[in-house]
C-alpha cells in the first residue's frame, strides 16, 4: 500500500470469497452470506460502480445490494463464485436532464484459479432497464473481469 492510500474495502470481498473457495472439493458450494465476514464483504461489493460506465443518463450508482453469493469449489484449486445483486442507477445532480432511477438485477459469475491467483473467466448478466443500457456497452464485461482480477491480485499480495 502506498503512503496515504486508504485500505480498499473490496479486499474484504476477495479475502472472504477466496477463503471460502479453499473448502475441500467434496464441500461443493457454500453461501458466502453465511460467513461471519459477510457484512464486510457485502459492504465492499456494494461499492462497485457499474452505472458509472454509462457516458450519460443514469450514470450514478445509487444502490448495489447483494442478495446472494455462492462459492463453489471445482477441485484442483479452482473455484467459481456466483453473486446476484439489485442495481439502481440514477442521474447525477448536475445532469442537464433528470431521469427517474432505473433498476436491474445483476448476476456475476467469476471462475478463478486460486493457486495461480488468476481470474479464468467472468460473465455479467444485467436485466431490467439498466441492463439494456449497460449490456450495449462493449466494456461492461471487461470492466467486471478487470475489477475482479485487481481485487484477487491485491489479496494474493497479502499472502
Amino acid at each position: 500500500m502506498n503512503p496515504g492510500e486508504k485500505p480498499c474495502k473490496v479486499v474484504g470481498i476477495a479475502v472472504g470469497l477466496l477463503a471460502m473457495s479453499l473448502v475441500p472439493a467434496w464441500a461443493s458450494c457454500k453461501s458466502a452470506m453465511s460467513s461471519p465476514q459477510w457484512p464486510d464483504i457485502a459492504r465492499a461489493i456494494s461499492t462497485a460502480q457499474l452505472c458509472e460506465q454509462l457516458p450519460v443518463g443514469p450514470n450514478r450508482t445509487s444502490s448495489f445490494k447483494v442478495v446472494s453469493a455462492d462459492v463453489c469449489s471445482t477441485g484442483d484449486s479452482l473455484a467459481s463464485i456466483k453473486a446476484t445483486a439489485l442495481l439502481t442507477c440514477e442521474t447525477g445532480d448536475d445532469a442537464l436532464f433528470q431521469m427517474e432511477p432505473v433498476e436491474g438485477k445483476v448476476v456475476a459469475t467469476v471462475s478463478l484459479d486460486v493457486g495461480a491467483c488468476r481470474i479464468t473467466d467472468t460473465h455479467i448478466e444485467i436485466d431490467g432497464e439498466i441492463g439494456s443500457l449497460l449490456s450495449g456497452l462493449p466494456d461492461t464485461q471487461d470492466f467486471g473481469r478487470n475489477w475482479a482480477q485487481s481485487q484477487l491480485t491485491r489479496l494474493c499480495q497479502l499472502r
